[in-house]
């Protein structure tokens, strides 16, 4: 028996991607347009050479940017989830409840990493751009958990799966294309181009497993992930009739 609700299609994918590149995309945009605004307070590009340089820099510059990704991330989850729910209403229902445990997991996120960036600042400062990058992956992976969590409980094992699997892919990929960079001012540049890269590839990724799944099922019409909830039901139905036929003998 087949529980998937809609046919799975590459079109379906390629969308799903395209939109999820667009709302990171914004956040990118967010970025630079803090970074460009505050530049007279703190230059981000001109501390990174400073550091390299070996001159003093500001203590604070690692909080900044911590702030910084923390406002870019938060805006980018939250116009994910609201994307997805306007391109797919079926999967993704509207609802304040989810809006809101995005946006505490980002300000959890924020409070948790911000101690990393500072005590990295401290070590070596070309190192805050791997934390920047973890910070970036995390929030993107966990907010693909949450959207599966919160939306679809019962069907929840594809998503969770599809999410770790867009999760080790999208690491290597992100840590392959950062390490071509480098230069300095040329890995500063080449974040803002990961930003997007970063939710478009788990999503890619993610849904590419459901579609793998979504084959497999309808070759097979064997399902061990989708309607797990139904099948833990039926179980117990199955033990429970069992239990009753014993207990009649």
């Amino acid at each position: 028996m087949s529980f998937w609700p809609k046919e799975i299609t590459f079109q379906d994918i390629g969308l799903s991607t395209l939109w999820a590149f667009i709302a990171w995309l914004v956040g990118s945009i967010i970025i630079m347009i803090i970074v460009f605004g505050t530049s007279s307070l703190v230059d981000i590009p001109g501390t990174f050479e400073q550091a390299r340089l070996g001159t003093a820099t500001n203590g604070m510059f690692p909080f900044v940017l911590s702030f910084i990704t923390f406002v870019a991330t938060t805006s980018s989850i939250i116009l994910t989830s609201f994307i997805l729910n306007l391109t797919n209403p079926e999967r993704y229902k509207k609802n304040g409840i989810v809006y809101w445990q995005i946006a505490f997991f980002g300000i959890l996120t924020y409070i948790f990493i911000t101690p990393i960036y500072i005590y990295t600042g401290l070590l070596a400062y070309d190192n805050i751009l791997f934390i920047f990058i973890f910070h970036c992956i995390l929030l993107a992976f966990g907010t693909s958990i949450i959207l599966e969590v919160l939306n679809n409980y019962r069907y929840i094992l594809t998503g969770i799966y599809g999410s770790f699997v867009g999760l080790f892919l999208t690491s290597v990929i992100t840590l392959l294309i950062f390490n071509s960079f480098t230069e300095g001012t040329a890995k500063l540049i080449s974040l803002l181009i990961l930003f997007p890269i970063i939710n478009a590839a788990i999503v890619f990724f993610k849904q590419i497993f459901e579609f793998g799944y979504y084959k497999y099922n309808k070759l097979t019409n064997l399902d061990q992930l989708w309607d797990i909830f139904y099948q833990i039901e039926e179980e117990e139905k199955r033990a429970l009739r069992e239990e009753e036929e014993k207990n009649s003998l």
